[in-house]
């Protein structure tokens, strides 16, 4: 259970090229599907405790917590970690979509190596922007 006191603030990762990867990655995703995902974090930033069924360390990559979001049975999978820098924050580092029990190496290699740079550098980081 990942637990942490009442009103979490959602973040998104900015490359160095100024782009926001969460939300191009949300952008290719059906609108109704980007709409519940968004949803699901305006949830997640009111509550006490996140369920391990909503969020969790995903196995092997302990560094990265993945947010499960199912809708019409997609697997949604945004990857991120706690704000090292923010109190109650949550930095977006990437999107993915679950197949056959896995996230492709490829999208977590990606949330780690902007792990390793937020980790670095404070500011390469927005405030979520809610599409819906």
């Amino acid at each position: 259970m990942i637990s942490e006191l009442a009103g979490w603030t959602f973040y998104d990762y900015i490359a160095e090229s100024r782009r926001n990867p969460f939300s191009e990655w949300m952008k290719g995703v059906p609108e109704d599907a980007a709409a519940f995902i968004d949803d699901r974090l305006l949830k997640m930033e009111g509550l006490l405790n996140w369920s391990e069924k909503w969020a969790s360390n995903y196995r092997g990559r302990d560094k990265i917590i993945e947010l499960r979001i199912t809708f019409n049975k997609v697997q949604y999978r945004p990857l991120g970690m706690h704000s090292p820098y923010r109190r109650h924050g949550f930095v977006l580092l990437a999107g993915a979509i679950e197949k056959g029990g896995k996230i492709p190496s490829t999208d977590l290699d990606t949330a780690e190596k902007r792990r390793d740079r937020l980790l670095r550098e404070r500011d390469c980081v927005v405030p979520h922007l809610y599409e819906g």
